[in-house]
């Protein structure tokens, strides 16, 4: 072989050691460890069977999450201990949006419960912010926070009974709106409740099925990335209030044909359990009512 020759072919057998090396830096940096569901989780709408305090946090949003998975299904969780932030759930609904790409692809959505101006339905007792705000000038001080959340709280109770039906948008087979007593063709189970810490916790079992690019999970998944994203929508602020209400979200809108549905990388350590008096601390304690979040959040499948 001439000098010509072999310096060719060595520097072939260079490029190509370090276009592997690269390609498998960049793969790897593609993958990110998930948490395996050893034990089944049943969906209820406790928080006994996720950790504590929950492991993500976004502070803005005022909203603990965690998310695990089987081979079976992903399991997706949400806890919120401040009262405004719970009724603008129970009024304007909470959306959690799936990309399996990984990205922010807003496409794949559960939204449970249904805002109460689509489902027809309202709480008992009056719950509109403007009926609450008639009632912030009595007291003083620590008083009259104490006495705002207390009617949060009633409202709360009062709303949870009417948070019966949820939908879905972008799955393979079950895009309508459903009740959760009778659950949808997909198999995708949602509950919401109240625990004895007056935490509002949130979760569902997502088969993998319904959405995903195969049944099941195999180990060729396992550190894949995929994009969780919880969304609030603002209550409309009463006339009067200043400043705006709604960020940049759009209400969601059903129909027989699905849903269509419109959604700022947030999260961070700590959960949200053990901090359900920080509303009363702040200087309104209504506040998060009439503000829209966005909660982005990226993480890895498990496989064991």
């Amino acid at each position: 072989m001439s000098k010509y020759a072999f310096r060719l072919a060595a520097g072939l057998f260079f490029l190509v050691a370090f276009l592997g090396c690269k390609s498998s830096k960049h793969a790897t940096s593609h993958r990110l460890p998930g948490v395996w569901q050893g034990t089944p989780v049943t969906i209820d709408g406790s928080n006994k069977d996720w950790p504590s305090p929950y492991p993500e946090y976004d502070e803005k949003a005022a909203l603990g999450y965690a998310v695990s998975n089987d081979k079976d299904y992903l399991f997706i969780t949400v806890e919120t201990g401040d009262p405004a932030t719970q009724l603008k759930i129970l009024r304007e609904g909470l959306t959690v949006w799936i990309d399996r790409t990984g990205e922010k692809s807003e496409e794949t959505a559960i939204n449970f419960p249904i805002p109460m101006s689509h489902s027809g339905k309202r709480a008992g007792g009056d719950d509109r912010p403007g009926a609450m705000k008639a009632q912030e000038g009595t007291g003083q001080g620590g008083n009259r926070e104490q006495q705002q959340r207390l009617q949060l709280e009633d409202r709360v109770r009062a709303a949870m009974n009417s948070a019966t039906e949820f939908s879905l948008q972008g799955f393979k087979s079950c895009n309508l709106q459903y009740a959760i007593t009778e659950g949808d063709s997909c198999g995708v189970v949602v509950r919401m409740a109240l625990d004895e810490n007056n935490e509002l916790v949130w979760e569902a079992a997502v088969p993998f099925k319904s959405f995903y690019f195969k049944p099941e999970l195999t180990r060729a998944d396992k550190g894949k990335v995929f994009t969780v994203c919880f969304e609030t929508t603002g209550v409309e602020r009463p006339a009067g209030g200043g400043g705006g209400n709604r960020g940049g979200g759009m209400r969601p809108t059903m129909g027989m044909g699905g849903m269509g549905m419109g959604m700022h990388m947030g999260g961070g350590g700590g959960g949200y359990r053990g901090n359900r008096n920080q509303g009363a601390q702040q200087s309104n304690i209504m506040e998060p009512l009439y503000k829209s979040t966005k909660t982005y959040k990226k993480f890895g499948l498990a496989f064991q």
